[in-house]
């Protein structure tokens, strides 16, 4: 787990390159941060050697493909607790923003993946503010939504992000967080039929796109051979 500090400098240099379209300037780290630059120089050293940025003289900080994992999933973060204390608490946009900026760097993946799922089914976001799964971590890293499975694939499920209804129907099929599940076929219309509990079940690729999987071991490094080769 990062440090709040390392998540600080990350979030920034992300900003920073997002307003400039450019590498992240120690100088403009320093001023964001309010520290200075020698700080700055040392710990994106220290980041360095983390892998989590690079740097070169005279041209600014650019995050790795690790710094940008963990930075987008900081955002994640932040969008999800502001969300939630704006529609859900009625907390006014400035406060929540505060708030979250707090409580960001210590919220735990299982509390996000809850108040993900709850602000769904309350139709209080839209899914793609809560899953990101082209940008976050947690989407990308460790879970996978089912239409990215493979046919003869397992693994288990992690979090359901639909609507109560249509998540009820679902449960009572047996397609519930924890349980495991194995894709038995995927279809050219658009159709994946899986295997829980000892039961087929046929999902539309616009529902298996928000249920959330971690693969099995081997089928997750066999699925990232496939995407590397």
């Amino acid at each position: 787990m990062y440090t709040e500090r390392t998540e600080e400098y990350l979030e920034t240099i992300q900003g920073l390159i997002t307003r400039t379209s450019s590498p992240a300037k120690n100088k403009d780290i320093a001023k964001e941060l309010e520290i200075s630059p020698a700080t700055v120089t040392e710990m994106i050293q220290r980041l360095s050697d983390e892998g989590l940025v690079t740097h070169a003289p005279y041209s600014g900080v650019e995050l790795t493909e690790a710094g940008i994992i963990q930075a987008n999933n900081l955002q994640r973060k932040h969008l999800v607790l502001k969300n939630f204390f704006t529609r859900v608490l009625d907390i006014n946009e400035e406060v929540a923003d505060h708030e979250a900026c707090a409580l960001e760097h210590v919220m735990s993946d299982v509390v996000l993946e809850r108040m993900c799922s709850y602000l769904a089914e309350k139709g209080l976001c839209d899914i793609s503010e809560t899953t990101l799964p082209s940008k976050c971590s947690l989407s990308r890293e460790h879970y996978i939504s089912l239409v990215e499975m493979n046919e003869k694939t397992k693994g288990k499920v992690v979090m359901v992000a639909l609507p109560k209804e249509t998540k009820d129907r679902l449960t009572s099929l047996g397609m519930v967080a924890g349980e495991d599940i194995e894709i038995k076929r995927k279809q050219k219309q658009g159709c994946i039929s899986i295997i829980t509990k000892g039961t087929e079940i046929a999902l539309g690729n616009e529902v298996a796109e928000k249920i959330f999987v971690k693969p099995a071991e081997n089928d997750h490094m066999q699925r990232r051979r496939g995407t590397n080769s």
